[in-house]
């Protein structure tokens, strides 16, 4: 079998694709960045089947990754729409997709993705268990081990599998006071086949099996966490840290067999609590690249929740989070249309850009220094071209014929002043 990237580096081989994400960061020397990668600090998601032009970097010292989430589902959205979706991703170097598609054209979207896109591509294998299966509940240990394989050889880079909801975990959650139980998809599948059956979850008790089929296409695993909170009410609850100490014991096996490890973290808590939870989890998780959905910092911005998750985002980004899933306004409401995407994506742009701005990053320093001498010459193409949305500034400056803006006129204070 084929070594993995992680397997390479520890007997001083250096991969293209290592050689090609190095290029797209800031370290001071690729043996600084292989060492990161090789201590987990650092993965570069890359599934051997898919061949790129392009490799991303996620974790310690690295530039903040986005990633988005689309798919198709059977009731509510089209392959044509998902696909639309895509594309916008790509327009606006959205640097990762995951394909959360859980309806009979979820496999022929995840090898499109694969095929045609050059950002990342994660998936969340259990979603296709529970579609194909006339009754979950009813599905085998094997059944579970299958689809992975199928997800993996299609070529994704990373897959969500939700490890670390145990069977002891799973029965504490009866004793518990949290409001929302369960928020994860995926992990209330597992919970509720794990009651139903009084069986151990399969991708913990199985895995061993689990990390050969990674290993085998050198897919990243990112652990995903079933309990976390989905209320501000829920941040810090003593299961949402109870599934974090196993998680921890499944990355670090996870790691030291040669596959790459992504930490998934919390989704609502409050804007105060951020910072300490986000390195708290770090610290438990030995530094692996800490993955959060937000978080979002109130429960009450329906419609907006993608200001909510951005402001989260930031914070979360600031004190060690590594890579950020976007929030879009339609989340908790329905299903996001393209409209919401975009919106989604670039606030959690803006979120991203900031951190890589207080983390010195030339390329980001560069842009913004652009857009205040642009500012100051009234340079309105640059300005344009400058910004994160140049759609939206072009279509706010259109049929302008004055130099200033329509804000101050003639009393432009850069105008009066320069």
């Amino acid at each position: 079998m084929e070594q993995t990237i992680l397997e390479k580096l520890r007997i001083n081989q250096v991969p293209q694709e290592i050689e090609i994400a190095y290029k797209n960061e800031e370290f001071p020397s690729i043996e600084e960045f292989i060492r990161k990668t090789k201590e987990g600090k650092i993965v570069v998601p890359a599934n051997k089947k898919r061949k790129r032009n392009k490799y991303y970097a996620i974790g310690d010292g690295c530039s903040i990754k986005i990633n988005a989430n689309i798919g198709v589902t059977s009731d509510f959205s089209s392959f044509d729409l998902e696909l639309k979706k895509a594309e916008i991703c790509e327009k606006y170097n959205v640097e990762s997709v995951m394909d959360l598609s859980c309806g009979k054209y979820a496999k022929s979207f995840r090898e499109k993705l694969v095929r045609e896109f050059s950002f990342l591509v994660g998936s969340v294998p259990v979603y296709d268990i529970a579609v194909r299966a006339k009754n979950f509940i009813k599905t085998k240990p094997k059944d579970f081990l299958e689809v992975l394989e199928e997800h993996a050889d299609s070529g994704v880079d990373f897959v969500t599998i939700h490890a670390g909801i145990n069977l002891r975990l799973a029965k504490e959650l009866e004793k518990s006071q949290r409001i929302l139980n369960i928020v994860s998809r995926g992990g209330s599948m597992i919970y509720k086949w794990m009651i139903e059956n009084q069986s151990e979850n399969p991708y913990y008790e199985y895995f061993d099996e689990v990390l050969k089929i990674l290993k085998k296409y050198d897919v990243t695993i990112s652990i995903g966490d079933a309990f976390r909170p989905g209320c501000i009410f829920d941040s810090g609850n003593n299961l949402q840290f109870e599934e974090i100490l196993e998680v921890s014991k499944l990355a670090k096996i996870a790691h030291d067999y040669g596959v790459q490890v992504i930490i998934e973290g919390p989704g609502h808590m409050k804007a105060d609590e951020i910072p300490y939870t986000i390195k708290t989890i770090k610290k438990i998780c030995h530094d692996f690249p800490l993955y959060v959905l937000g978080p979002l910092t109130t429960d009450i911005a329906a419609g907006y929740d993608h200001i909510s998750g951005s402001m989260g985002a930031l914070i979360a980004g600031l004190n060690g989070a590594d890579f950020i899933c976007y929030v879009t306004p339609a989340e908790h409401l329905r299903l996001p249309n393209i409209e919401d995407v975009k919106e989604g994506i670039i606030a959690f742009k803006i979120a991203a850009h900031s951190v890589n701005l207080v983390k010195g990053f030339k390329k980001s320093i560069e842009r913004d220094y652009t857009m205040a001498l642009a500012r100051k010459n009234l340079d309105w193409e640059k300005i344009i071209n400058t910004s994160i949305d140049p759609d939206k500034a072009k279509e706010y400056r259109k049929d302008l014929s004055i130099t200033t803006c329509t804000m101050c006129g003639d009393l432009c204070a850069i105008k009066n002043s320069s």
